[in-house]
């Protein structure tokens, strides 16, 4: 009987801790249970067959939950822990390394691109030549830079200002950022791979992240990671085929939304750069003519209801999606991560508003009430 009253009052208290915890990082069990309800509702609307989510609150994990299937094959189901390519938030990583190396001063974003990308022209001329002959679907990535002027700066392609007269306007294109890899290789003269390793990976100790999909340290991460699917009619999906498995400064980063917040509650608590830093990455970009972009250095930025909004989406098309938002007055993150393209292909958020997600809209309607 003692023992049965110890064991209820053990459960009590646990009860108890995990409800203080809950009401003192400004997160409620109801919120959290709206959220879940809505997490369902849309994955059944824009259909992906695995989701992981995760929230914090004030750098405490207040939840993190799998839905559906990383491998629908084998009936793997999808968990909190479960690694996925995560497509453009590798730029919020990639932005975070290349502003650190700023601090110790091995680089300035101030530097012309050209000075630090091997064969500069050369490979630009190249890879357009290619795009315009076999994929002219995507000579846009290229058509519009200019290689040859003499005034393209790191700041330029770490802003999505790099295109025609740099700084003249936003223009998001993942492809000049990812050439900020070879920039900072050469800078350092250290692999852009080692430096996120050595730099983020290993010090924030994040056992389920991989630097790309070809990270031989990381053999059990890359054997559990979730599948891309492609979303077929009825809403059923077949095996799609993996993205380039290489990293670069704007994709190929392999990571779960456990691990993320991590980062995030590096990112917050300034571990990985000053707080001055981070403020810069989140200030928008302010283009020639004085207006500003809806992007900073690595982020996306905007106000909504007085609050300030960072945040990225990733989308690496018929294979991976995802969203990292972060709601800096109230200290609160949200982190999506799935194993098709739903959570980007039909919301245009390149474009700069987050407010198009229904996945954000509905977080911050349940959230900041």
């Amino acid at each position: 009987m003692k023992k049965s009253k110890f064991l209820l009052f053990v459960l009590f208290m646990l009860t108890l801790n995990a409800c203080q915890v809950l009401k003192k990082n400004g997160v409620s069990k109801s919120q959290l249970a709206a959220y879940e309800k809505e997490i369902k509702r849309l994955q059944q609307k824009f259909p992906m067959p695995g989701l992981s989510v995760g929230i914090a609150a004030n750098d405490a994990v207040v939840y993190a939950k799998g839905f559906g299937f990383a491998d629908i094959e084998n009936q793997t189901r999808v968990t909190e822990n479960t690694p996925f390519r995560i497509a453009s938030l590798t730029k919020t990583v990639a932005s975070t390394v290349l502003m650190s190396l700023v601090e110790s001063g091995q680089m300035d974003i101030n530097w012309k691109v050209k000075d630090y990308y091997p064969d500069y022209l050369g490979t630009c001329e190249r890879i357009l030549g290619y795009f315009n002959d076999e994929m002219p679907e995507y000579s846009f990535l290229l058509n519009e830079y200019q290689p040859k002027r003499d005034d393209i700066l790191i700041k330029n392609h770490l802003s999505h200002t790099a295109e025609n007269t740099p700084g003249d306007k936003y223009k998001y294109n993942g492809f000049l950022f990812g050439m900020l890899s070879d920039v900072m290789g050469t800078a350092t003269k250290t692999k852009f791979d080692t430096l996120v390793n050595r730099m983020i990976i290993d010090k924030l100790q994040l056992t389920h992240s991989a630097s790309s999909q070809i990270d031989k340290a990381k053999p059990n991460v890359i054997k559990i990671l979730a599948k891309p699917y492609i979303v077929v009619e009825n809403g059923q999906f077949k095996l799609g085929e993996y993205p380039n498995p290489k990293l670069n400064a704007g994709a190929g980063m392999v990571s779960t939304v456990t691990d993320l917040l991590v980062f995030d509650k590096a990112i917050n608590q300034n571990v990985l750069i000053k707080k001055e830093t981070k403020e810069k990455q989140f200030t928008p970009y302010k283009l020639n003519d004085g207006s500003v972009s809806p992007y900073g250095l690595g982020w996306f930025t905007q106000k909504y209801k007085g609050y300030t909004l960072i945040w990225h989406n990733g989308w690496q098309p018929k294979a991976y999606s995802g969203l990292y938002l972060k709601v800096l007055e109230k200290n609160l993150t949200l982190v999506l991560l799935a194993n098709s393209e739903e959570l980007s292909s039909s919301f245009d958020l390149g474009k700069g508003d987050v407010l198009n997600s229904e996945f954000a809209k509905s977080f911050l309607f349940i959230f900041l009430k």
